[in-house]
């Protein structure tokens, strides 16, 4: 298995794999994207988006045959640096906020997301997501 930022040459795949896993949108230009691969084919993918300063977590998918394997983890390890850079947030499914609190993400009150996030999560909870407000502080 191999983790690896992808460029453009592989939007197609990637929004490809994303539709696979029933992910509402998929790879926009203003993300960075993370896949991983066995054999050639996509098995998980992760992106973040940086906007106004701050870092948003998005999309992590992993291909059921591989989840509770550690991919997870590992593609959470892999961008680590990445969410050092800044204040980072993210709005994963209830059940995951353990997961993502192994690299420091912890629950918040939506109300403490910068606007933008705060509309954002409020369409996903108005369409019926159950999932969490999070935030991650910058490495110092």
């Amino acid at each position: 298995m191999e983790i690896f930022e992808v460029d453009e040459s592989n939007r197609d795949a990637l929004n490809q794999f994303y539709r696979e896993q029933g992910y509402h949108s998929g790879w926009s230009h203003v993300e960075r994207a993370f896949i991983a691969t066995t054999n050639s084919e996509i098995i998980g993918s992760v992106k973040v988006e940086v906007r106004d300063g701050v870092s948003i977590l998005r999309g992590m998918y992993i291909t059921k045959e591989y989840q509770g394997k550690g991919l997870g983890t590992s593609f959470i390890k892999y961008i680590e640096p990445i969410l050092n850079e800044t204040v980072s947030y993210c709005m994963p499914f209830s059940h995951l906020s353990e997961f993502y609190g192994q690299v420091g993400f912890k629950s918040i009150n939506p109300d403490g997301f910068p606007d933008f996030l705060a509309q954002r999560y409020q369409g996903y909870e108005n369409r019926g997501y159950q999932i969490i407000a999070m935030r991650r502080e910058k490495a110092i």
